[in-house]
């Protein structure tokens, strides 16, 4: 349910260049990954002719790691709207309140970024979600916090977004924000991801694109069995060695790291890579 106490969101005419989704990588850039259609395995729903699609996008793409968090207040309605007028896909994190409400900030306490609440976002009421504010990282004024509803009724089925279900989700928790995606015919314009492989696999399952994130290492499943999971899509750590991006898209996964905030961690990725999560997709 949105809040009616909350000023209207600011709505905003997506680009042309943002809905084809044609990405273009940095000047530049070291990477040699081929400017060719991604490979987004199965996903379910077919996306009609004007709402967006994984199986749309070319690679390399460039995701907006928390909507742009070095240039935006971090996670806010403000950062995801520009990334997707640039050409970016937005990526955003669920956490959930006190009373089950999906919302989206990467913390799960509210200390760091927000202004006006404090301790931990399961202890939070959506009425004290709404009355909070996300700091600006410039130092300008600050966001309004944003539900996940809020957040598919801005730009649902307009651009491709990444939203991650953030660890210490029930089961039953993951189920209801798949069904939310499922029933706004969502299936076909997400990259969904986790930390947790059981829950990527679920998330394949459910005929999403799945993307399992891990560190710097390879985690215990191997490439192999990831690939057969479902999993589409892997988010290594960018220290990940490159060896190991080339074991994962040997298997058939699309590798796009985390961790980048600049155009020269971009130049210094290895060969092969799918996209790349970056807090300031604008530096490239």
């Amino acid at each position: 349910m949105i809040s009616t106490n909350k000023s209207p969101l600011r709505r905003f005419t997506l680009t042309a260049a943002a809905t084809m989704f044609t990405l273009v990588a940095a000047a530049g850039c070291a990477t040699s990954a081929p400017e060719t259609a991604v490979d987004p395995g199965s996903t379910g729903d077919t996306a009609t002719s004007d709402t967006a699609s994984v199986a749309d996008l070319s690679s390399p793409v460039t995701i907006s790691h928390r909507g742009g968090a070095l240039v935006y207040p971090e996670e806010s309605m403000e950062g995801f709207t520009a990334s997707a007028q640039d050409g970016f896909l937005p990526e955003m994190d669920i956490q959930f309140l006190s009373d089950g409400t999906p919302v989206l900030i990467h913390d799960d306490t509210a200390d760091r970024t927000l202004n006006g609440a404090t301790g931990p976002i399961r202890d939070l009421t959506l009425e004290q979600w709404d009355a909070a504010t996300i700091a600006n990282p410039t130092g300008g004024a600050p966001a309004e916090t944003v539900t996940l509803t809020e957040l598919l009724d801005e730009l649902g089925g307009e651009v491709v977004l990444v939203p991650e279900i953030k660890p210490g989700a029930t089961s039953a928790e993951v189920d209801s924000v798949l069904d939310e995606f499922t029933e706004r015919g969502l299936t076909a314009s997400l990259i969904v991801q986790s930390f947790d492989f059981d829950t990527a696999a679920t998330i394949a399952d459910r005929g999403f694109t799945s993307l399992y994130l891990f560190d710097g290492t390879l985690p215990e499943q191997t490439p192999e069995q990831i690939a057969a999971a479902g999993i589409t899509w892997v988010g290594p750590n960018r220290s990940l060695p490159a060896d190991d991006v080339a074991a994962l898209t040997t298997a058939g996964l699309q590798v796009a790291p985390y961790g980048l905030t600049s155009a020269e961690d971009v130049a210094a990725l290895p060969d092969g890579v799918a996209g790349w999560f970056t807090d300031d997709p604008w530096d490239e």
